[in-house]
């Protein structure tokens, strides 16, 4: 039952990703739908293991200056359409709680990356600016140190 609901699923990629629309060979959200379709299609397997195309594809729109909050919502609206189009093609209702549990099961796989990825990003900000204040800490010393230095001078000549 996965491999063929995958492959119907498959068929709605278009009408979900919005292609014709957009006119993109690469909408925005199309690794999730992607995900779904694999999860789909291994959804009968005791350990699917962690999807690292699904994790690659995210990782590479952050590293490409993608907000966390778009993909966030690219993920998203992905997911609702997928749910609607899956609602009205599919006839069977535990056809249609597959889809909604893989959907759910790579929606939140997805937001568990981008929070892992903005938790990373924030612990780097946060030593970068660490590192900035101790070198301003130590200019402020050094330019101290200075001011005394040609002040002592100065009294002496």
């Amino acid at each position: 039952m996965s491999a063929n609901l995958a492959e119907r699923v498959m068929a709605l990629r278009d009408e979900v990703l919005d292609t014709a629309e957009r006119g993109e060979p690469n909408p925005l959200g199309a690794e999730i739908f992607d995900a779904t379709v694999r999860c789909l299609a291994s959804f009968e397997a005791t350990d699917p293991g962690i999807d690292l195309a699904l994790h690659d594809s995210l990782s590479r729109r952050l590293a490409w200056g993608d907000d966390e909050h778009v993909v966030l919502a690219d993920a998203n609206d992905v997911c609702e359409r997928l749910l609607a189009a899956a609602q009205r093609a599919l006839r069977s209702a535990v056809e249609e709680m597959v889809v909604a549990e893989a959907v759910t099961q790579v929606g939140c796989t997805a937001a568990r990356i981008v929070a892992t990825a903005a938790v990373g990003r924030a612990g780097r900000d946060r030593a970068m600016l660490l590192r900035e204040q101790a070198s301003l800490t130590r200019l402020r010393a050094a330019s101290e140190r200075q001011s005394q230095e040609l002040q002592a001078l100065e009294d002496r000549g």
